[in-house]
């Protein structure tokens, strides 16, 4: 969906290399106990490579965790994984229990970020409490460089009505 970005900001290209395509196949033998078949290293990210530990990883677009998934986003969550648009869904009740720490998150994380990356925050359902929060801290949303985008726009397709967004 987006390109991921190494941590000096450049942008990676090319496909990402399996650990497959370095090694030669390897062969279970019924009769050797010792014999194993390889598998590919799934710790590693784009090349192959995990970053340090306790750097950021960008992002130009990244889906917010929703359901129970949802109470391990925090400012810890929004330090390390920095992108340039938020996708925050899920229209449960669960949802707006959580959605204001989520929410306080990134304005703590982000004043926390060296870079005055512009970030743009999209809700895909409404709720009265995103509409508290924006009120409130709009300020520092714009202090902080980040946008949400709201849309009453409705999509009709055949006999389904959803609201909808357009991003650029």
């Amino acid at each position: 969906i987006g390109k991921m970005k190494g941590t000096q900001g450049t942008s990676t290209s090319g496909r990402a290399s399996s650990s497959l395509e370095s090694r030669p196949p390897s062969r279970n033998t019924m009769g050797n106990p010792k014999s194993t078949i390889s598998r590919p290293s799934t710790a590693g990210s784009v090349g192959g490579k995990a970053p340090p530990s306790g750097t950021p990883v960008f992002l130009d677009l990244a889906y917010l965790p929703s359901g129970c998934a949802a109470t391990t986003v925090d400012v810890e969550f929004f330090k390390q994984l920095r992108s340039s648009c938020y996708i925050i869904s899920g229209d449960e009740p669960l949802k707006d229990t959580v959605m204001r720490p989520i929410l306080d998150a990134l304005l703590d994380a982000k004043a926390l970020w060296a870079s005055n990356v512009q970030v743009t925050l999209i809700p895909t359902f409404d709720s009265v409490m995103m509409h508290e929060w924006y009120q409130e801290t709009h300020e520092r949303q714009r202090e902080l460089g980040i946008t949400v985008l709201g849309s009453n726009s409705t999509v009709a397709m055949q006999d389904e009505t959803f609201p909808a967004c357009k991003v650029e």
